[in-house]
């Protein structure tokens, strides 16, 4: 049973692995595009004016978060281990995304303020455990001098 259930997860995690490659590879042959279109083919006065970069900011951080999801995984399919730190980190990445594209004129400043919020949690938690060093250990045998005391 137990092995039956491992099995399913690699092929999970693997095909995890597999579509999450594919996107971001579509994501990079898109941004290249992107990228050609707005140098050869739209004039070259005002090309760097919010409503052009804007896209091209937010395509770039799309594929900075699929690599940092996929590093997500690859630690756990090495450690089996879900490194809090960096799920972190790509939610701070996401926000920071949002908070760029946003168009502050169609958002209440409520709204606003939540977003605000959401980041300084997310930021302070992502100082507090590096700060704390906190590891996640799967049993006793992996901590750091674990035999050297007595119980």
């Amino acid at each position: 049973m137990f092995k039956t259930m491992k099995y399913i997860e690699k092929a999970i995690i693997f095909l995890m692995i597999a579509f999450l490659t594919i996107i971001l590879g579509l994501a990079i042959v898109d941004l290249g595009f992107f990228v050609f279109r707005q140098i050869f083919q739209t004039p070259f006065d005002g090309w760097y004016e919010a409503d052009t970069l804007m896209p091209l900011f937010s395509a770039f951080l799309i594929i900075f978060i699929g690599i940092e999801l996929l590093e997500t995984i690859r630690m756990y399919v090495e450690k089996h281990e879900i490194h809090v730190e960096l799920v972190i980190l790509v939610a701070i990445i996401a926000i920071a995304r949002k908070i760029i594209v946003l168009d502050y004129k169609y958002y209440s400043e409520w709204k606003i303020l939540s977003i605000a919020g959401l980041l300084v949690a997310l930021s302070v938690s992502y100082y507090l455990i590096k700060r704390a060093g906190i590891r996640i250990y799967k049993d006793k045998s992996e901590i750091p001098n674990s035999g050297d005391h007595e119980n």
